[in-house]
């Protein structure tokens, strides 16, 4: 079922995926360059360390059709989170997190489509069907963006990548975060009181991590994730950062993965900060066992209107 909730332009709480994935990155260090030219080119300097092209491997939906952050068209970012690292972990990983964000400058939009991580789809490269956060195995971002772009047929013009494990290093940097736990519960033998409760960065991680105890499963993680980002946002943009500015880099160093250049990101920021009415899309499938193995199975007309409403949020036939 497609759900699509409208967010007040005005609400300063309800920070968005998109200005969470981008703004993280490098604008709120960013900002602080311009106070210090030093601060400023150790932020350059970050941008160009997880700055990695997307690979020729990577159908092109746009055909001839170059994006250019002009401000005037629109485009589309997928954001990652992969289980690399995470709790101990060290294979390549699944994608714990899945969004495609489009933003739309004439219409002042950014829609965000959470993709199930259970999704049962087509996996690039394999021609299989499984599960949607498998991808990222077989061949990294550049198949997981395939998959994306062949699940949905609409473009995938930039991504973001986070490591679960910067999650932990990022709170780390901003000396721990607050946040409004909406139920009590225990997960890698931490309790999670109900309430506004403090977290450091080995509890932020397991406190985004838990999803079986959560009435809402992978979305009710997705929104426990959202919160741990908005409040290292909170932080990080507080000039107290000043003193915590090198933890702060050096964990995104380790940790992320973007073909966004600190001038594309600028570009995004001054250029398309208009568009703040933010929409939510849920794409829900019903759940099946399979081969032993649980999935969403998505029915093929509400995966065609989720299509259709990106294509049009992208100015796509």
């Amino acid at each position: 079922m497609v759900q699509d909730k409208k967010k007040r332009r005005h609400s300063k709480r309800k920070k968005t995926i998109l200005e969470i994935g981008l703004i993280v990155i490098f604008l709120a260090l960013a900002g602080v360059g311009a106070y210090a030219g030093r601060i400023y080119y150790d932020v350059n300097h970050t941008a160009q360390s997880v700055y990695k092209k997307k690979n020729k491997s990577i159908k092109n939906l746009r055909g001839q059709q170059a994006i250019h952050l002009d401000g005037q068209k629109p485009f589309s970012i997928l954001l990652l989170g992969t289980d690399t690292g995470a709790l101990g972990r060290k294979e390549q990983g699944r994608t714990d997190s899945m969004i495609l964000a489009t933003v739309n400058p004439q219409t002042k939009q950014t829609k965000m489509l959470s993709i199930a991580r259970d999704s049962r789809v087509k996996i690039a490269r394999t021609n299989k069907l499984a599960k949607i956060n498998s991808a990222y195995e077989y061949g990294g971002v550049s198949n997981v963006i395939n998959t994306v772009q062949n699940f949905l047929d609409v473009p995938v013009d930039y991504y973001v990548l986070l490591n679960m494990r910067g999650i932990e290093q990022l709170v780390s940097a901003v000396g721990g975060v607050k946040v409004n736990n909406k139920f009590t519960f225990n997960y890698e033998g931490k309790h999670f009181p109900k309430g506004v409760i403090y977290l450091n960065g080995s509890d932020a991680l397991k406190y985004s991590r838990m999803r079986y105890s959560d009435p809402d499963n992978d979305f009710g993680r997705q929104r426990r994730q959202q919160q741990i980002i908005q409040a290292v946002l909170r932080k990080a943009v507080s000039l107290n950062m000043l003193t915590h500015y090198n933890e702060f880099l050096t964990a995104m160093q380790d940790n992320l993965q973007t073909n966004l250049t600190l001038k594309d990101v600028l570009s995004i920021q001054k250029k398309y900060r208009k568009a703040l009415n933010f929409q939510t899309l849920q794409l829900r499938g019903h759940g099946q066992m399979i081969d032993g193995q649980s999935y969403q199975v998505m029915d093929a007309h509400e995966v065609s209107a989720v299509t259709q409403t990106l294509k049009q949020q992208l100015n796509l036939k």
